[in-house]
């Protein structure tokens, strides 16, 4: 065998090699939600963990009730309620991995906010002093949202994103800032979300704080599962009983 020929070989190997090593890269983060809505005010715990082309694991806590997802690269998601071990599958339209920060941060989402695979197609683009305001719109006709608008600061970095009806009114409008880098991982701390889709003389504003964010960090709960000894139930039998427990 010819030397360059074993260089190729072993070339081969190394870059086979490598790209696991990169696509598995862990990030995790604990997140707080306050909701506030008619006068009331909501809050919830999360901890995310999430293996890049692998599973997003999230453990939430709500009024004492704990409950976990584990969400697989192919779209299936496990909910598993251990104060009855019970787990069920949720529908893809009720639960995907896109609508959580963390994954479309550790995705390379940031500069769209994973809206090319949420099927929307960049329309316009426009300097703004030092931002860049994106327009983009939705490949397929019909849907709620006619278009998105995107604001990018100076390093690229979302610091705005806003939805409009066809009357051009917002529908939600959500601000990114107290970016972080940790292991060349830069990721929001605080996003605020400002909704009027639900109220139509009122908004629901909710606020996530991110603390705690860790990249390449070895857990174990990047390992978690559903246990082999947990009763399989429908959908809708899982939904009441986690609902039951919250009240």
């Amino acid at each position: 065998m010819s030397f360059s020929r074993s260089l190729l070989i072993a070339v081969t190997l190394l870059s086979l090699s490598a790209a696991p090593l990169n696509a598995q890269r862990l990030f995790s983060v604990e997140e707080q939600t306050k909701t506030v809505s008619g006068g009331k005010m909501r809050a919830a715990d999360k901890a995310l963990w999430y293996t890049r082309g692998g599973n997003l694991i999230i453990r939430w806590t709500q009024s004492f009730n704990t409950y976990y997802t584990i969400s697989t690269p192919f779209g299936f998601t496990d909910l598993y309620y251990p104060a009855s071990n019970e787990s069920t599958t949720l529908d893809r339209q009720m639960f995907n991995s896109a609508d959580e920060l963390l994954y479309v941060f550790a995705e390379g989402g940031a500069e769209d906010l994973g809206l090319a695979k949420q099927d929307f197609a960049l329309k316009s683009s426009k300097k703004d002093g030092p931002y860049t305001v994106r327009r983009y719109e939705p490949r397929k006709s019909g849907a709620m949202c006619a278009w998105a608008e995107l604001v990018l600061d100076a390093d690229a970095l979302p610091v705005q994103c806003s939805y409009f009806n066809k009357k051009g009114k917002v529908i939600t409008k959500t601000y990114f800032s107290k970016y972080t880098t940790v292991k060349g991982f830069t990721f929001p701390m605080r996003v605020t979300e400002i909704s009027y889709l639900l109220e139509k003389n009122d908004s629901t504003v909710r606020l996530d704080t991110y603390k705690n964010l860790q990249v390449d960090v070895p857990d174990e709960m990047y390992g978690f599962h559903v246990p082999s000894g947990a009763k399989v139930v429908d959908m809708k039998t899982g939904l009441k009983a986690m609902k039951k427990s919250a009240k």
